[in-house]
């Protein structure tokens, strides 16, 4: 083990609040209340509500692991799960094995019953989609890692698009790893489709620096916690994706929890990337 197990949780309260930390602020399970949307997130958070708002169709967002993808996926659907003129469906994990699984998930995560073969299963969905379209309401599916669905799952995707009123019916955001540039392309007639493809780049240091002080005031603490020093080197070694920021910020409180120090000094960072090289 790098540091020594905490098994006392209450310990470790009582620690934190003595940093004037009402909780752990460096959490890498995912909470809504620390999703910070910086300038580099904020443009694809506009981006996405123009897309939905505007029924633009079909929209790629890009990004490596660790980006904040998924964050901001589920802060996109929270906006719109309640809006009378907005049906929206999240499928966390688009792994679609074949136009069939695509068609099911897709049809289920709207509430539809599966059907036995892939024309029923569409023309349920199409039903849907007129049927919502007469009543004036917006469809919208989020595939979050869609990088992970096969070439043939793109066939329902066609379908849907070539469903078209005088507006797109449906609106489809799609986030993934890099690769799902690459697997739109395989399909001409969807990849023509595409609206708007957009990357979510590393953060820099004002940005990173500027979402460690919003999860810090979440959690209660309005006063510096990490050193200037401390945090260059910190965002040197993170290469600015937040999940890193924020797994080497949750180490480094694990060292300064366990000693005398109010704040995260350059020697704990140093101590930290240590481990990691």
């Amino acid at each position: 083990m790098m540091f020594n197990s905490l098994n006392d949780e209450e310990w470790r309260v009582a620690r934190l609040e003595r940093l004037g930390l009402k909780e752990d602020p460096f959490k890498l399970s995912a909470d809504p209340r620390y999703l910070y949307l910086g300038p580099e997130h904020l443009a694809v958070y506009r981006q996405a509500q123009g897309v939905v708002s505007r029924r633009r169709g079909l929209a790629l967002f890009s990004g490596d692991m660790g980006m904040g993808k998924s964050s901001l996926a589920r802060r996109i659907y929270d906006l719109y799960a309640a809006e009378n003129t907005v049906i929206i469906s999240y499928i966390h994990t688009a792994s679609f094995k074949s136009a069939m699984d695509a068609a099911r998930q897709i049809s289920t995560a709207f509430g539809l019953p599966a059907q036995r073969s892939f024309q029923r299963q569409m023309d349920t969905l199409e039903r849907l989609m007129a049927e919502e379209y007469t009543r004036g309401r917006n469809l919208v599916i989020i595939l979050d890692d869609a990088q992970m669905m096969e070439s043939e799952a793109l066939e329902v995707l066609h379908r849907m698009y070539n469903f078209d009123y005088d507006s797109k019916v449906v609106q489809i955001l799609a986030f993934g790893q890099r690769e799902m540039n690459t697997l739109f392309e395989t399909n001409k007639a969807v990849n023509a489709r595409v609206f708007v493809r957009l990357a979510l780049p590393p953060l820099t240091l004002s940005s990173s620096l500027q979402m460690v002080l919003f999860r810090l005031n979440v959690a209660g603490r309005n006063e510096p916690f990490i050193d200037d020093d401390a945090f260059e080197l910190l965002y040197e070694h993170s290469q600015g994706v937040p999940r890193e920021i924020i797994r080497l910020c949750a180490l480094s409180t694990d060292l300064v929890v366990q000693t005398e120090v109010s704040t995260i000094t350059l020697e704990i960072v140093r101590q930290v990337v240590s481990y990691e090289a």
